[in-house]
């Protein structure tokens, strides 16, 4: 394990975060797991990766979060490429809250706080700035209440939250979610898909997601890539990508698409006949 020590420049401008896949890589057993990716996300948007269970979309996250390292291709983090740089300045400016997480028994608001490691390194103890970059990722993610309690004794919707609150805590540019309403009830999907929406278009950051759910993804992301067998076989906006063709072809399942009655998003319903 690196220790990140304080003192290293951050090499971004300030605001940034256009993370950008060319021709990634990957094969595991001799089987390709990404096929030559291409893939670019701006500030301000939320992406999603959307495809049928082993398309690749938890393998391509890893491998845009500089935790995988690509047999082929590159990942660019505004023009420069991560794997030609340390992982602390990457980590100042990207962030990944994956599905599952290696929890210690900490309190939620100590667990949060080691978002801050990218900025003060591990052996530092928090500062103002740092304390104050964690209170905001509690609140944001509803957990202030639950700060004092031990991660390990959380629900596993509530673990979740804290993922997201620790990945929060980082102060990042590009946040990667990583199946974020799983285990969550109806009340924090919502809350954490909004809250995805507002990083990305208010805050300004770039958001990539995946999701199973295809009406979650039609409602929250801006572009959909969907993904199968390791390659990206439609980029473009819900409209273009959410076709009942499309669909059905990658998932197998004949499908109806309609307009959502409120905001007119892509609402699918797979037939009744196949069930």
């Amino acid at each position: 394990m690196t220790l990140w020590q304080g003192g290293d420049p951050a090499p971004f401008p300030p605001g940034g975060g256009a993370l950008t896949a060319e021709g990634l890589h990957y094969e595991l057993g001799g089987r390709a797991i990404l096929d030559h990716v291409q893939l670019q996300v701006q500030p301000g948007e939320v992406l999603a990766l959307i495809g049928p269970n082993g398309a690749g979309k938890t393998t391509l996250l890893r491998a845009l979060a500089r935790l995988l390292r690509p047999l082929g291709g590159t990942v660019s983090l505004d023009g420069r490429d991560v794997w030609r740089m340390r992982p602390r300045p990457v980590a100042r400016h990207m962030a990944l809250a994956p599905q599952g997480a290696e929890l210690w028994p900490l309190s939620v608001e100590q667990f949060v706080g080691l978002g801050r490691a990218p900025h003060r390194g591990w052996l530092l103890p928090l500062g103002p700035d740092d304390r104050a970059a964690v209170q905001h990722a509690l609140e944001r993610t509803g957990m202030t209440l639950l700060r004092e309690r031990s991660v390990t004794e959380l629900s596993g919707g509530e673990q979740r939250r804290a993922i997201l609150a620790r990945a929060l805590a980082q102060d990042p540019r590009v946040l990667l979610l990583d199946e974020p309403t799983a285990a969550l009830d109806l009340k924090y999907q919502v809350a954490i898909l909004s809250l995805a929406r507002q990083l990305a278009h208010e805050d300004g950051l770039s958001v990539v997601i995946t999701l199973h759910d295809l009406n979650q993804a039609a409602g929250v992301a801006d572009r959909l890539a969907l993904l199968a067998n390791g390659r990206v076989l439609a980029v473009g906006t819900p409209d273009e990508v959410l076709t009942a063709e499309m669909i059905g072809a990658t998932y197998g399942v004949p499908v109806s698409v309609c307009r959502h009655p409120l905001d007119g998003t892509p609402l699918i319903t797979p037939l009744r006949e196949t069930w």
